[in-house]
């Protein structure tokens, strides 16, 4: 009986949102299955690392979570540039919050140098008072930016957390083993020559 090839790959996952929308406790949820009550804004850019075993496949996801913080907006930037994906984080209980993506979005446009997938997340749907933006604002804010997907989530209670991290890695996986022929049982993603970065595009881009 032939044994399924675990094949193992690397992803550079960007999470970048505004200030107190609840990305780092997302990111700790996912990680950790917990959730921590106390609030430390990020400082700069935080590092974490998750294992996943998709269809026989390894998916090594490097997270990195980068601060809203105006004042650090030049050092955060310097991370968009290795970036495979990107989890875009607004509240749905601050309105702003949700403008303030384009920008965010702008930034990794501009700094990435290629179209990535996105993913818009709404997060806290947990509350039950105090919501500003309904889910069908954010669907169309994902639709009138080309995002691959929206998704409201509850970093309080797990509600589609896990869900969305493994949206993004899911079609990573699917898109870069579909289109590479590879050899190697591992492979990273930038190790990905320039001129076949145009994989990306099936993405929704």
């Amino acid at each position: 009986m032939e044994q399924e090839l675990a094949i193992r790959f690397e992803a550079h996952y960007l999470q970048w949102s505004g200030t107190a929308v609840g990305k780092t406790s997302l990111v700790r949820r996912f990680t950790t299955g917990r959730f921590q009550q106390e609030y430390k804004s990020t400082i700069g850019v935080d590092f974490t690392v998750q294992t996943l075993q998709l269809d026989g496949k390894i998916v090594k996801l490097q997270i990195w979570d980068t601060t809203g913080q105006e004042r650090f907006r030049s050092l955060t930037t310097g991370y968009y540039r290795n970036a495979h994906a990107a989890l875009v984080v607004y509240d749905v209980t601050n309105t702003e919050s949700l403008n303030n993506c384009v920008r965010w979005m702008n930034d990794v446009s501009m700094y990435s140098g290629q179209d990535i997938p996105k993913l818009l997340l709404g997060n806290k749907c947990d509350k039950l008072s105090g919501r500003t933006v309904s889910s069908s604002d954010g669907e169309h804010f994902a639709r009138k930016h080309n995002m691959m997907s929206f998704s409201e989530t509850s970093a309080k209670d797990g509600r589609n957390v896990d869900d969305a991290f493994y949206k993004l890695a899911q079609e990573l996986s699917r898109t870069y083993f579909d289109s590479m022929d590879y050899r190697s049982d591992s492979i990273r993603l930038d190790s990905i020559p320039d001129n076949t970065a145009s994989w990306w595009g099936c993405c929704g881009y």
